[in-house]
């Protein structure tokens, strides 16, 4: 177990024991465990805010001639370089693939 840990169920009990003679264990405990409970979930959480997520990675396209439309106001997207293999969206719907000549790609895009 951690320093920090100890520290903190060292405080938890302390906390438990005094509060318990004062305003009753049972409310007592139930607040020290929502408390801690609560800034376990909190410094996670701010921990978590901090990790940079990985640059996507970028697959050159354009030798295919790969080209979305979308099906209500016919918008034409030619695609240079995909960084998913996800169709993008406009309309809010997903855009359709048309392919214009063009190599295939050996794998799905």
């Amino acid at each position: 177990m951690s320093r920090a840990r100890i520290i903190v169920l060292t405080l938890a009990i302390v906390a438990m024991v005094v509060l318990g003679q004062i305003f009753g264990y049972y409310r007592s405990i139930t607040g020290v465990l929502m408390f801690v409970g609560i800034l376990a979930f909190g410094t996670r959480y701010v921990q978590t805010m901090g990790d940079i997520p990985p640059e996507p990675e970028i697959t050159e396209v354009s030798e295919y001639g790969l080209k979305y439309v979308c099906a209500n106001c016919g918008l034409e997207l030619k695609v240079e370089k995909v960084a998913k293999d996800k169709a993008p969206t406009h309309c809010m719907e997903p855009m359709n693939l048309v392919r214009e000549g063009g190599k295939p790609p050996l794998r799905p895009v």
